[in-house]
């Protein structure tokens, strides 16, 4: 589709547990936003006992396991990026001192406002895309933290039960339950949005830029193509 000669080089970035995170995160978020857009607006029309149906419950059940598969993965994703390469850690930091990370991140919005009509070269990812990734681990934090506290709600063991706090905060803020609700539903409406900002710039990265994104994610080598202009 993309790239039709063959590349000059490959080079490894991205280690296999980076790669299991990218995919579990992509299974998990799907499943989250499908389960909690039906426990926030559930169907009605769906007929038969409920007590043999449970679709509520094994909905529910659906929307916790994906929860707890995203929490246990953003932990051993951080632990990657302490334990792990360069490349492993670049989403948790913005180098915003580097003058050449600015020059580089104004020359990819060049890029793909189709101002600037040559391709650059990032082995990892690029100032935008690292932008959004940073982006998407606050919102994830958001989700988890007001996640866990809704589930703290009506889950009185352990392990959610030491989470209470995070209700507390939001009775002693002058607010409720409800809010974490709010902030919660606003967390996927953020991660939706960058999820379809990320889809877009894989795709047209991957038809029109000099390094390989897909497949880079399948088997961690950066393949780049130096001859192919946008």
């Amino acid at each position: 589709m993309c790239h039709q000669s063959s590349p000059e080089h490959s080079t490894y970035v991205y280690g296999l547990p980076v790669r299991l995170w990218h995919w579990s995160m992509a299974a998990a978020i799907t499943v989250l936003v499908i389960t909690g857009y039906i426990i926030g607006m559930p169907w009605h029309s769906i007929t038969g006992d409920p007590t043999k149906l449970f679709y509520m419950g094994f909905t529910r059940m659906a929307h916790f396991i994906a929860g707890y598969v995203l929490i246990v993965g953003f932990l051993g994703r951080t632990l990657y990026a302490i334990i792990g390469t360069h490349y492993a850690r670049e989403i948790y930091y913005l180098p915003l001192l580097s003058r050449e990370w600015w020059h580089e991140l104004w020359g990819d919005i060049k890029w793909y406002l189709f101002i600037d009509m040559e391709p650059r070269v990032h082995l990892g990812h690029n100032p935008l895309a690292r932008i959004g990734m940073f982006a998407f681990m606050l919102f994830l934090c958001l989700m988890m933290v007001t996640g866990i506290g809704m589930y703290a709600e009506e889950m009185y063991r352990w392990p959610v039960n030491p989470f209470r706090f995070i209700l507390d905060a939001a009775y002693l803020s002058g607010g409720n339950s409800i809010d974490l609700h709010s902030w919660h539903r606003l967390g996927m409406k953020l991660v939706i949005a960058f999820v379809v900002v990320h889809l877009y710039m894989v795709v047209r990265e991957e038809i029109m830029g000099k390094t390989t994104l897909l497949s880079t994610m399948l088997s961690g080598f950066r393949e780049i193509y130096p001859g192919r202009r946008g």
